[in-house]
């Protein structure tokens, strides 16, 4: 049964999440801006002697042009996450306590009270933001005075001042650096490529001598950010609240590595004294209070929370909407679960794959625009390469007739809600993997296959994905799942990779990833240049991508080991024996969704290979 609560405060807090991914894009565009603005004066400002700084005057001038470009790229920043970034998230407030409804008429929307509070934060936050551009007009003078005193090189200037505005981020003149700093800045939001991140900036601090220097403004503002969005949103939640007469709170969170006992005790309810699940303020603030380390700063623990990367949520509710065992009453139950149309709904990712029962039909109209937002992605990705006339390269017969476009083909609103959201998933493999995005989908009527990928393009029979969708809400299991694992007996393998599965969603979503595994090994170090290579004649693929190169040659060693005439079976399915790149693809798509023990050791040393080679 649907937790209506949890729902809504999922629907709050995703908000600010995607909120937060989008403004820090936004600052890194704009530091970036402001560290190329920044270097390109000083270093037309600035007299020097044989490469060394000899005027102090014309340093004591630069501060005012400095915090001149402060002022023009990054208050404008600014205002924009309080005025636009508080708005919205004023908004998916009011509409969480419209949607409860169980509460004073007068309360379910935002009050004057509620605007003048809106207001004044909006006002405070921004104070905040600006102190930081006022810091470091102060910092960034200083560091040009400093270095004209003792007439220091430019180049030593230039480097403090490119860290002070962005840290280990900022730009270098050696593009081994800046191709690093490139693929931090792009992945470091991805929990999927954490491990990548992390080996990357250590390459950077380490061989490159690059630094995560304290004192910079990235690290200022983009704290200032993650503080001000979800301060304000817990603000105005506990205002709202305290007018509607909800003095009781449940408590949603969820465990990491780094979750203090304090949360997992709370989750695992110890502290529980009602046995619903629910606590008064006061309860908290003293099971906050009782612990050594209770947050990242004084104050109430309605607002503010345990660190950077805390999991702990608050709602506010009435302990009549819920029975003894802590079950929801028949009063939550008949409530919309959440507001139609709203973005937070199938929310999944690689890192946490979504279930068929969280899975809202949302409206065709809705679907086309989410999958076209990816194709549109795809098909701007210089990687795949184009010709004179702007017409793509193709290395398959269907990339130029069904690239660039979404194919409908007739599907259902939920069958192709099904295809947007697990085409988020592959979103997040092409990052993790490093290669384009989709740029076509087309879902229609064949005899050849269930699903298929070339040049981009995931090519769906229609009929499948309604068999499919039609067994996963019907709940329906599929044949007994496979168990196999490598050393097993070979004979005893699966036909298919979907075989290792039961639920009907993880079926579709394996066979989706078998074709982003040929995605894969057919982009993977592809770039534009390569395509160049590609010849215009039916049959004639032009070029072996540098995947399907060292596929060939693992399936070479391996057929060296076998006797004469002996066939080759190093898959993990039958359906693996066929070629090189279904070997690949099936692997790919078990390994992708964590079935490890079936993997062949060959298959896993290369995807690691591909994994390891960061930023390529």
């Amino acid at each position: 049964m649907a937790d209506i609560i949890k729902d809504l405060t999922n629907y709050r807090i995703s908000g600010i999440e995607k909120a937060e991914i989008e403004y820090y894009k936004q600052l890194t565009r704009t530091l970036d801006k402001i560290e190329a603005q920044i270097v390109s004066l000083v270093d037309t400002s600035l007299p020097r002697t044989a490469g060394q700084l000899i005027d102090l005057q014309s340093a004591v001038a630069i501060r005012p042009k400095i915090k001149a470009i402060l002022d023009k790229e990054y208050l404008p920043f600014a205002d924009r996450v309080v005025r636009k970034g508080f708005g919205e998230q004023a908004k998916r407030v009011e509409r969480q306590f419209k949607t409860i409804g169980l509460i004073p008429p007068e309360f379910q929307e935002l009050t004057k009270g509620d605007l003048t509070l809106v207001k004044n934060l909006k006002q405070q936050y921004y104070t905040q933001f600006k102190d930081v551009s006022n810091k470091f007009t102060r910092v960034l003078s200083d560091k040009v005075y400093q270095n004209t005193l003792v007439g220091t090189e430019f180049t030593v200037l230039e480097k403090e001042l490119r860290e002070s505005i962005n840290g280990i981020y900022a730009t270098s003149s050696d593009p081994a650096v800046n191709r690093l700093v490139d693929y931090v800045k792009n992945n470091k939001d991805n929990p999927a490529l954490k491990s990548k991140v992390d080996d990357a900036i250590k390459i950077l601090q380490t061989k490159y001598a690059s630094t995560r220097v304290g004192e910079n403004m990235k690290r200022y503002a983009g704290q200032i950010l993650n503080d001000s969005l979800r301060d304000f949103d817990a603000t105005l939640n506990l205002n709202k609240a305290k007018d509607a007469g909800l003095t009781y709170v449940k408590y949603y969170g969820d465990v990491i590595p780094t979750t203090r006992s304090l949360c997992r005790n709370m989750i695992g309810g110890v502290y529980d004294r009602s046995g619903k699940g629910i606590y008064t303020i006061d309860d908290i603030t003293r099971i906050w209070n009782s612990n050594s380390w209770s947050g990242k700063k004084a104050g109430t623990p309605m607002v503010n929370r345990g660190g950077y990367n805390c999991r702990h949520q608050f709602s506010y509710v009435n302990p009549d909407w819920y029975e003894e065992d802590g079950e929801q009453s028949n009063i939550l139950k008949e409530r919309t679960p959440i507001i139609k149309k709203e973005k937070g709904i199938n929310v999944s990712s690689f890192t946490n794959p979504i279930l068929f029962s969280n899975i809202r039909s949302v409206p065709i109209k809705e679907s086309k625009a989410r999958i076209n937002k990816t194709i549109q992605a795809g098909s701007a990705d210089a990687r795949y390469g184009r010709n004179a006339d702007g017409s793509f390269k193709n290395r398959f017969r269907g990339g130029a007739k069904y690239g660039d476009k979404l194919t409908v083909g007739g599907a259902s609103e939920k069958e192709l809600t099904v295809v947007s959201v697990l085409l988020d998933e592959l979103n997040d493999l092409a990052i993790k993997y490093n290669i384009p995005k989709l740029r076509g989908v087309r879902i229609s009527k064949s005899k050849a296959y269930n699903m298929a990928m070339g040049d981009g393009v995931l090519y769906i029979e229609k009929d499948y994905l309604k068999r499919q969708v039609a067994r996963s809400e019907a709940k329906v299991t599929g044949n007994a799942v496979s168990t196999w694992k490598y050393g097993d007996d070979i004979a005893k393998r699966p036909r298919g990779s979907s075989q290792y599965y039961k639920d009907n969603l993880d079926v579709t979503r394996n066979v989706m990833y078998h074709e982003f595994g040929h995605h894969v090994h057919q982009m993977k170090y592809v770039t534009a240049t390569y395509k160049d290579k590609l010849r215009r004649i039916r049959g004639d693929r032009g070029f072996t991508p540098e995947v399907e190169e060292k596929i060939k040659k693992i399936l070479q060693e391996e057929r060296k080991k076998l006797p004469f005439n002996k066939p080759l079976q190093i898959g993990n399915t039958e359906y693996g024996d066929t070629n090189g790149t279904e070997w690949f693809a099936e692997q790919f798509a078990v390994y992708s969704m964590g079935k490890l023990d079936s993997i062949h050791p060959a298959f896993i040393k290369l995807i690691k290979e591909i994994e390891d080679e960061v930023g390529r």
